[in-house]
């Protein structure tokens, strides 16, 4: 089944299981589609990333970063499978998730992968993450984990965006070293997947979205001077979703738009501010509805059109039964003969004067 099929039902579906408020749920991982996963103990996770739907086209996108990334860490499995399915008990609110050491430790491993992968974006999630604490409700490390004394511990916004055609999407401030930047496998490599994307639409908007979607995934914007990055906004995947559902023929644009961050903006992008995933633990409390819930365009004039369309060529098909039948008996319609007194041919009519 068509990766981008998936992906657009894992988004119509996030309406039905997160209006049904049924977040507290969880359920088994599928061992067959994620078992890299449940190899790491993920034996668990929210009802709604448990469905079959989700599971196809999540471990999809699991399996592509994996075959990118390779053997670079031994937490790459832990990491991914806390953004896709992340582990669920029935007595946390939120999602258990790995400590920002794990995180950070997976950077370091994988860290020179990302920049040439476009996959920086990973890079900005260890920022949401707790640090490692007594109470293991907190996070959780893998058994046996051990920090590198050279291990990454933040990124600070402190860069220039090299790349032009990425300044001109609103990308001006990074984390990424300059010297990684100007490298020629790292600028050939984003060039080249912003020129993919932008040319696999044809829709003008859709072109300018994949465009900073491609910028950010070398170059995650942030403000200067500040240490939480800045993600594509949840608004401008459902856009993709509704008017450019092509784009997610691309693995990039699939792994990325899958869990965005929240948010809603006409331009520029949104703060990350929490996992990405945690969404699916949210139980009412005010929401933007319209990120993901919107039906394509196409869809509601289909919904509108069709019965009205269909109204009219039952009318249509009455009329001509109607006609045929009265044909094939003999019947013929004859005009009416019936005059107004006084309105015969040649009759003047009478004029009544006032008295």
């Amino acid at each position: 089944m068509n990766l981008k099929f998936l992906v657009y039902i894992a988004f119509i579906l996030s309406v039905t299981e997160l209006s049904k408020s049924q977040q507290s749920e969880c359920r088994d991982v599928d061992t067959k589609k994620f078992p890299a996963c449940v190899k790491e103990d993920f034996k668990y996770t929210i009802v709604s990333l448990a469905s079959e739907h989700y599971a196809n086209a999540y471990s999809t996108i699991i399996n592509n970063i994996t075959a990118g990334l390779g053997d670079c860490s031994d937490f790459t499995n832990v990491i991914l499978c806390s953004l896709y399915v992340p582990r669920c008990r029935t007595n946390m609110p939120n999602p258990w998730l790995p400590c920002r050491e794990v995180c950070w430790e997976f950077v370091r491993g994988c860290g020179k992968k990302m920049d040439l992968l476009g996959l920086n974006w990973l890079k900005s999630l260890c920022s949401v993450l707790n640090t490692t604490t007594k109470n293991p409700d907190h996070c959780f490390v893998p058994p046996s984990f051990k920090p590198s004394l050279n291990s990454s511990q933040g990124l600070f916004c402190n860069e220039m965006v090299q790349n032009e055609q990425c300044v001109n999407a609103s990308c001006k401030n990074t984390f990424v070293p300059k010297k990684v930047q100007i490298n020629k496998d790292f600028k050939d490599n984003e060039n080249n997947t912003i020129y993919k994307l932008v040319n696999s639409v044809t829709n003008g908007t859709c072109k300018g979205i994949l465009a900073k979607l491609a910028c950010a995934s070398y170059t995650p914007p942030c403000d200067k001077g500040g240490y939480r990055m800045k993600t594509l906004c949840r608004s401008d995947c459902v856009y993709l979703i509704d008017y450019c559902l092509e784009a997610f023929n691309n693995t990039e644009v699939a792994a990325y738009c899958a869990e965005p961050t929240e948010g809603n903006k006409d331009s520029g992008f949104c703060e990350l501010k929490r996992w990405p995933s945690a969404r699916h633990w949210d139980r009412g409390g005010p929401r933007d509805w319209r990120l993901p819930y919107s039906f394509p365009g196409g869809l509601i004039a289909a919904l509108v059109l069709v019965p009205v369309l269909a109204l009219v060529f039952i009318y249509i098909a009455i009329a001509v039964k109607r006609r045929f039948v009265q044909r094939k008996s003999g019947y013929v319609p004859q005009r009416s003969t019936y005059t107004e007194p006084g309105t015969e041919p040649g009759i003047e009519p009478e004029n009544n004067p006032i008295a």
